[in-house]
């Protein structure tokens, strides 16, 4: 039997080898990331990892998912993807817990269409510690919502507060707070956010991320409601497609700006803007503007109420001397006119509102309501 020992030992020791390569995190990785408004900024990061990383790229990574880092008076929430650094978050005062236990709970998100075609998101949170939160303020990190910017291989993200649980949030006490966001989401495709709790429990600040995984929402006027409805157009103009183009997507947006600020002419600015836009191209004298206010719509109704009560509009939309358009969507002003009245539809451009309608012996009064700008071109 004894001859079997050293055979014995030597499989131990291989076995030994074998698990410190794939599970012992002897290898060292570092990290040199800014800390914003830091001196003496970037500050190294470490991290470990086993030999079956380092060599095969199997196993855990060196760093964790996200890692709050501390330089001086100031303190950033790096995310790591792997062995790299990816993405950087301004975290504040230093000293912060990062997802501390037993503190908040974010119990659910809903997600809605808004009536102007943006997204609502509300959030409910809850304090389940034994001791109260004080200053706690909620932020919201999502694509095309919250400020994001590069440098070099580092995405700063800048998420945006979107409400307060009060300067005391109570032990045990509930708290919602619902934003309005843009709606620039990828049709029919689940999409991603986080939402972020900041606030101090017993004098110590502390930073709660959560992510959150939803469905596009249908229904309202956004990006999924003006495909449909163009969709109907093309099909009115015999062939003649319109297609999206993105010059003309920036325009509306810029002309969304004006107009809405001066709601009560028709087409406020709309000469100063086409020539501040497109200067001396010849395009500037073949853009037509329509100011629409689809109201509770669908995409698949709207184009027959524009046929019936706003001809001039529908015309515009099936002019084959158009073929691409723009659009931009947003929430502000305008008139309302009582019902029922004559005339639904101003005529043109440089025309006081409220005046036009007075003289069709109709009421008007201000209200919110969605405007839909579409900028047809050649």
């Amino acid at each position: 039997m004894a001859r079997h020992v050293p055979k014995f030992k030597a499989a131990v020791v291989v076995v030994l080898i074998v698990l410190a390569f794939f599970f012992v995190p002897i290898i060292p990785y570092v990290q040199s990331v800014p800390v914003p408004g830091a001196q003496n900024s970037p500050v190294d990061v470490w991290g470990w990892t086993t030999p079956s990383y380092g060599v095969l790229g199997y196993g855990s990574a060196p760093f964790p998912s996200k890692e709050l880092v501390t330089q001086g008076d100031h303190s950033a929430l790096v995310f790591f993807e792997g062995a790299n650094a990816v993405a950087l978050e301004n975290a504040g005062p230093p000293g912060e817990i990062l997802n501390p236990s037993s503190t908040v709970a974010i119990l659910s998100s809903a997600v809605s269409s808004a009536d102007w075609g943006l997204l609502n998101i509300t959030i409910h949170m809850k304090n389940i510690s034994y001791y109260n939160i004080t200053n706690a303020v909620v932020y919201l990190s999502m694509e095309g919502y919250s400020a994001n910017g590069t440098s070099g291989s580092l995405t700063y993200i800048e998420p945006r507060a979107v409400g307060s649980c009060g300067a005391l949030w109570a032990s045990y006490d509930y708290c919602s707070v619902s934003q309005v966001t843009p709606n620039n989401l990828p049709v029919n495709k689940t999409f991603n956010f986080y939402a972020e709790i900041r606030g101090s429990i017993k004098g110590v600040p502390f930073i709660y991320r959560q992510p959150f995984w939803e469905d596009y929402p249908r229904g309202g006027v956004g990006p999924q409601w003006v495909k449909a409805f163009i969709d109907n157009v093309n099909l009115a103009r015999g062939g003649h497609l319109l297609t999206e183009n993105s010059t003309l997507d920036a325009f509306a947006a810029l002309r969304f700006k004006d107009a809405s600020a001066g709601f009560q002419i028709s087409d406020y600015n709309l000469s100063n803007d086409t020539a501040g836009f497109f200067g001396k191209s010849a395009i500037a004298g073949q853009i037509s503007e329509l100011l629409l206010f689809p109201g509770i719509f669908s995409p698949n109704t709207y184009p027959s109420f524009l046929a019936d009560y706003a001809v001039g509009h529908w015309d515009g939309l099936l002019n084959t001397n158009f073929l691409h358009f723009g659009y931009y969507v947003g929430e502000s002003s305008y008139y309302s006119v009582s019902i029922p009245c004559p005339v639904y539809e101003i005529p043109g451009p440089g025309i006081n509102i409220t005046q036009f309608f007075q003289s069709h012996g109709c009421s008007t009064m201000v209200a919110a309501t969605t405007w839909l700008v579409i900028i047809m071109g050649p």
